[in-house]
């Protein structure tokens, strides 16, 4: 696709850009809480299917049907976001609880990560290509019967093809119209975690990149990091804000996590920005602080 022939409709409006536009970019609003969502992926410590190996049992257990109201009473968030590891099952009745605890709580589900199975989007093996955009298919019907408005789809494998990534992100892209969800494409330890390519797959597919702040370090360092997230910010149509680790003083000690919202903010970004958490170490702290502290170091960056 040539960034001068993309049309992006939104609000009745149909605009012709010079780039992929982030969406967010649209239209605003002017409580700052609203550009701000909040997932399980932080809280993955009180899950049954995620909790450490070093806690024999889980303080405060929650489940997905707790999540939309517990962000709600806690935080004041009312978009959220789901990984697909939390779910206990794609059954219609589990499912239909769950859109219910969704719309009781009068929040929005802004996105749900699809990871939890194995699959590879860019294998230049016809059969395991196949089997993972069926396999893919299965998380977004589940997606869109809970009314999401996003899915978050890995490209494929860091040996992967980018052809093939892009065929297949385009077949899941015409299925995620036909369920009204939008894809995004996080920097997510596969073939995208080139820049390039990523931004490459992206516009090829007609998709979204999701930047993750939390994803390129350690593997790259903080200056290509950086670098990093300037390309592929121009095409997001979300940003993950994720951080990784506190010292015992709760400051965030892995990147400059600051730095990273305000060069969002620079380059225009206007859309959702997810808090998040993830450290491959287990680290036993208090995390409605680390979610607080990551909602309030947004906060104080965005317009």
């Amino acid at each position: 696709m040539k960034r001068r022939e993309f049309v992006v409709k939104a609000g009745g409006l149909a605009l012709s850009v010079g780039m992929m536009p982030i969406l967010g970019s649209i239209a605003s609003s002017k409580d700052k809480m609203d550009r701000l969502a909040l997932g399980t992926l932080l809280f993955r410590y009180r899950f049954q299917r995620t909790k450490p190996k070093e806690w024999d049992t889980i303080k405060d257990e929650l489940t997905l049907l707790d999540v939309p109201q517990h962000h709600r009473d806690k935080f004041g968030i009312r978009k959220i976001e789901f990984w697909n590891e939390h779910f206990e099952s794609l059954e219609p009745d589990y499912l239909a609880r769950v859109r219910d605890k969704i719309k009781a709580a009068k929040s929005e589900l802004l996105n749900v990560q699809i990871d939890r199975i194995s699959y590879n989007l860019a294998s230049t093996d016809e059969s395991e290509r196949t089997k993972s955009i069926n396999d893919v298919k299965l998380w977004m019907d589940a997606a869109a019967f809970l009314g999401s408005t996003c899915v978050r789809i890995n490209p494929g494998a860091p040996s992967g093809s980018v052809e093939k990534s892009i065929q297949s992100l385009t077949e899941l892209n015409a299925y995620a119209k036909s369920k009204k969800l939008t894809i995004i494409t996080a920097n997510h330890f596969g073939i995208e975690m080139d820049a390039d390519k990523h931004v490459r797959i992206a516009t090829g597919a007609h998709v979204y990149t999701e930047p993750d702040f939390g994803n390129y370090i350690p593997q790259y360092s903080a200056e290509v990091m950086m670098q990093s997230l300037e390309k592929i910010l121009p095409y997001a149509h979300v940003v993950s804000a994720k951080m990784v680790d506190f010292n015992d003083q709760m400051e965030h000690t892995t990147y400059d996590f600051d730095r990273c919202v305000q060069l969002a903010e620079k380059m225009g970004f206007k859309g959702t920005y997810v808090i998040a958490q993830w450290s491959g170490k287990f680290q036993d702290i208090n995390y409605d602080d680390v979610a607080r502290w990551g909602i309030e170091h947004v906060k104080s960056h965005i317009k």
